[in-house]
């Protein structure tokens, strides 16, 4: 599962909530992307959902807490 197919449910479960940001100001990093939005940062612009380092951050804080847990799927065969 994705960061940005794990966002909305983390959302619905309200284990996290959206952090807005302020627009990112030039310079701008090399990662910058003007085309990519953060859904966890309210539609920040520069970077996506999945390569959002403090959702990742977020997201492991709660498997650490015990919070969230994943289970194994059988293979699909």
């Amino acid at each position: 599962m994705t960061y940005t197919e794990l966002l909305p449910l983390l959302l619905k479960q309200m284990l996290i909530e959206v952090v807005p940001l302020k627009p990112l100001e030039p310079p701008y990093p090399r990662s910058y992307d003007p085309n990519a939005r953060c859904d966890y940062h309210g539609g920040a612009v520069g970077y996506t959902t999945k390569r959002c380092w403090s959702l990742r951050y977020k997201v492991q804080d709660l498997l650490d807490e015990g919070q969230v847990g994943f289970q194994d799927q059988a293979p699909n065969v």
